[in-house]
């Protein structure tokens, strides 16, 4: 006897979780109730695994050219990750169970299709000391505007100009009067300070420039960056990242000269530090953008909780949280509110979670 397989066809296994709602039924055994309803939910949980795709493989007995027997295996291609019981009903002969289930595979946590980092990039703030050459607040805002155009380039990050100061109170504070800093009493210039504030659901960007000097005839000024994703609606999510560069200045640099000469030396110094800043402030922000969507838990109201996160980083009504050990392996939390940089969840079956859920961490389904 010569045995054929053949497979008619695979159903796409869903690449994220969705929710489905069946109905499950079972024979109602009146002496036998708890039995009754535990068929009817697993008739439920087989259909709602069905429901996510199944694989359907054929086999055909064959006999000297002579079809002898057919038979069809179906299997569910995805998988439960959770569920909740809507509704039960007992009737005269069978008992139904309906529930919400999420079947799929188990979401990879990681860096997916999702709106790009949207960052405002504020007025940057540059500080010199007067040991360092008198060109080299022009090289600091040269290199900053040269940093901002390598930092388009990056992947997932979308910048906006803008004449907004997003320095932090602290960093501003001074008892000199405005105005009166090294390159005003060099230029006769007074920094041009405008107003607006960041929107609240906005994120900026702000670089805080600094060079200085062990004196003023070191041959060495280092330089250092300060960069700050700054999040008024989440401040948990503010991030910062500091680099630093020595810069080697060459003897015969005029320390002191006011005229042009010395425009060689700053337009060189901006474009190499814009080159060095520039890379590594891409990459931290490429990672920004990526980062896994996670977020704790802050308590909201009976079975609610608050998370800051929201459709700005990519949520959506079908987004899960997910929370890994604890009190429970596994618990889903499904999105009940959302807003633009928060949302609202709760559990997807509040029997089976902790009775104690804030302060946990919880990991979304990117893409969801």
């Amino acid at each position: 006897m010569l045995v054929c397989l053949v497979t008619f066809s695979t159903a796409p296994v869903a690449a994220t979780a969705e929710m489905v709602r069946v109905t499950g039924r079972a024979v109602l055994a009146p002496n036998d109730i708890p039995g009754s309803r535990r068929r009817a939910l697993e008739d439920a949980l087989y259909l709602a695994a069905m429901k996510g795709g199944a694989d359907i493989d054929a086999f055909s007995a064959v006999d000297m050219g002579v079809l002898t027997a057919d038979s069809i295996l179906l299997r569910a291609s995805t998988r439960i990750v959770d569920f909740a019981v809507v509704d039960e009903f007992r009737g005269q002969s069978q008992f139904e169970v309906t529930i919400d289930a999420y079947v799929g595979e188990r979401p990879q946590l990681g860096c997916a299709a999702r709106p790009d980092l949207a960052l405002t990039v504020g007025v940057p703030k540059l500080n010199t000391t007067q040991q360092v050459p008198h060109w080299m607040g022009e090289a600091l805002k040269m290199a900053h505007d040269k940093t901002v155009d390598v930092l388009r380039s990056a992947a997932n990050v979308r910048l906006v100009d803008s004449t907004i100061s997003l320095a932090p109170k602290a960093e501003v504070a001074s008892k000199v009067a405005d105005g009166f800093d090294y390159q005003s009493l060099l230029t006769g210039k007074v920094p041009r300070q405008d107003g607006g504030t960041l929107p609240r659901n906005a994120r900026g960007l702000h670089l805080s420039w600094s060079a200085q000097s062990a004196s003023a005839r070191a041959e060495r000024v280092v330089v250092t960056l300060n960069a700050r994703i700054v999040d008024p609606a989440a401040p948990s999510r503010t991030r910062n990242l500091k680099l630093q560069k020595t810069v080697t200045l060459k003897p015969d640099t005029p320390w002191r000269a006011l005229n042009v000469v010395a425009s060689k030396d700053w337009s060189r110094t901006a474009k190499n530090l814009s080159r060095n800043f520039g890379e590594s402030l891409a990459t931290w922000l490429e990672q920004a953008a990526c980062a896994p969507l996670v977020a704790n838990l802050v308590a909201a109201g009976k079975d609610r909780y608050r998370v800051d996160l929201g459709s700005r980083d990519g949520l959506t009504r079908q987004s899960l949280a997910f929370v890994d050990g604890g009190q429970s392996a596994w618990t889903v939390l499904r999105v009940v509110e959302l807003a633009a940089s928060s949302a609202i969840v709760a559990p997807m079956n509040a029997a089976r979670a902790p009775s104690r859920l804030a302060g946990t961490q919880v990991r979304f389904n990117d893409g969801g």
